[in-house]
């Protein structure tokens, strides 16, 4: 096969949902990298929280993202990739305005009215709920809207996509940080992922694939997650760890451990 025969396959190999998906793509993961790299300076800069109390808040950020995106596919799967996605980066647009909004004063009756820890935790949960709707959503229509002989290069486009967003994301936000602030980083972030909302729902349509198998129910897919979980072999030796770093913080007080270190254990957890 010539160059220019494969160029074509490649150029007639996907439906506009694949480029219209992917193209998405980079704007939600340049938000939540630019989001995730300015959260541990705001949290104790800004908001004043400790050592230990940031580790826990950007756990509950990067965790909650790779626990629900197990459901998320589900979730999408009922909806259609059409209507999960405009969902997904409402939700994304309303949680990042959120987030740098904590200090403002037109929030200041809910902020005061519980704890700052908890109100914070509340709203890293919503990025996470968002992007767990948008990967499955993205990975899906690369499936269903490339050919069979174009599929593996649709995988490699949608990994490029996600890399490049990941790579821009932590230089967007030093930029918009130092120019504007850290807040600015999360608002800026919000009308990103909002654009989006408005190119899905005027330009995307639900690829179908035929043949496909039926649908799996939520709770089919809770059993599955469970039975991972229940995998002893892989996830006790990460549990371990975790609970002799902590155990280890509480015996010697004068011990403390960053806060990165809880998300390279998140991370391998998430992992398995």
């Amino acid at each position: 096969m010539t160059v220019s025969e494969r160029f074509y396959e490649i150029r007639t190999g996907f439906e506009r949902p694949f480029w219209i998906a992917n193209l998405s793509e980079i704007f939600e993961r340049l938000s939540y990298y630019a989001a995730f790299a300015s959260l541990a300076l705001y949290l104790q800069n800004q908001l004043n929280f400790s050592t230990e109390q940031t580790g826990t808040l950007t756990g509950i950020f990067g965790g909650m993202l790779w626990f629900l995106a197990i459901f998320g596919g589900a979730v999408a799967d009922r909806l259609g990739f059409r209507r999960a996605l405009s969902v997904a980066y409402l939700i994304l647009a309303v949680s990042y305005f959120l987030l740098g909004s904590i200090g403002s004063s037109w929030l200041a009756p809910v902020r005061n009215a519980m704890p700052l820890e908890l109100f914070v935790g509340v709203i890293l949960v919503l990025p996470a709920l968002g992007a767990a709707l948008v990967k499955p959503c993205v990975a899906g229509t690369t499936a269903r809207a490339s050919k069979e002989n174009v599929r593996s290069i649709g995988y490699s486009i949608y990994y490029t996509m996600v890399n490049i967003g990941g790579a821009a994301g932590p230089f967007f936000a030093s930029w918009a940080h130092r120019r504007m602030g850290v807040e600015s980083v999360y608002r800026i972030a919000a009308f990103s992922v909002f654009a989006m909302f408005f190119v899905v729902f005027f330009f995307f349509q639900n690829p179908h694939k035929v043949g496909e198998e039926p649908l799996p129910s939520i709770a089919t897919v809770a059993r599955n997650f469970c039975v991972v979980v229940g995998n002893y072999r892989l996830v006790l030796p990460v549990c371990l760890v975790a609970v002799l770093l902590r155990v280890g913080s509480l015996i010697y007080p004068s011990f403390n451990i960053p806060w990165w270190i809880w998300l390279v254990i998140l991370d391998l957890y998430s992992a398995v």
